[in-house]
């Protein structure tokens, strides 16, 4: 993990953008944002690698079902 991922949020919410950790861990690409999961709190691109709703949201590897 990334020593920004951590203060992803923190570094969001001060105004700041961050990159997707998505992207970056298994695209090496780029892409910054201004959202982060409510659960890890990294940075995650919205609609593609997570979602956000009622001001909170999810990445998709916090986000993915529970299997049954």
């Amino acid at each position: 993990m990334n020593e920004n991922d951590e203060n992803a949020k923190e570094l969001i919410e001060k105004g700041e953008w961050v990159d997707c950790w998505i992207c970056r861990d298994a695209f090496q690409r780029r892409r910054q944002t201004r959202r982060y999961c409510s659960k890890c709190n990294r940075g995650f691109c919205e609609g593609e690698h997570g979602n956000f709703a009622h001001n909170t949201g999810r990445c998709i590897v916090c986000g993915k079902p529970k299997a049954k």
